[in-house]
């Protein structure tokens, strides 16, 4: 995963521009669909259940929009969708890695996914570093 940093449009924040492999990408969807239909699921009384779904709706329209180029998937995340990914990629994993047989596509969707934890705890790691930093900056001495 190819990541770069910057300050969002609101000054304040910092967002990670990053490049991942198609395939990745689609894991990644894989499991946030996993993620958001267990939330449905759920009956939705509170507020904070229903800012979770449409969190998770959010980063589900950036892993499934058309994009053209066919091998990699840019995506402009913040802290909290990189510590959302994070979260649902070890908890697919978790979850779905059991002892029993399963399809190759779902075998493949789990190493994947294993493979893309530690580039997203970085990820969350480093923005939040990047935040501070920022922070500091804008603080008078």
């Amino acid at each position: 995963m190819l990541r770069s940093y910057r300050v969002a449009a609101d000054g304040r924040t910092v967002v990670c521009d990053a490049i991942v492999a198609r395939s990745d990408g689609e894991a990644l969807a894989e499991a946030v669909a996993w993620r958001r239909d267990e939330l449905s699921r759920l009956e939705l009384h509170d507020v904070d259940g229903v800012l979770a779904l449409r969190a998770l709706m959010t980063i589900d329209d950036l892993l499934t929009a058309p994009r053209p180029d066919e091998d990699h998937l840019p995506l402009t995340v913040d802290r909290k969708q990189v510590t959302t990914l994070c979260e649902i990629a070890g908890a697919y994993v978790s979850e779905r890695d059991v002892g029993n047989y399963q399809p190759p596509e779902e075998r493949d969707r789990i190493e994947r996914l294993r493979g893309l934890a530690g580039p997203l705890m970085d990820c969350s790691s480093e923005l939040a570093a990047a935040e501070r930093e920022l922070r500091d900056r804008a603080l008078p001495v």
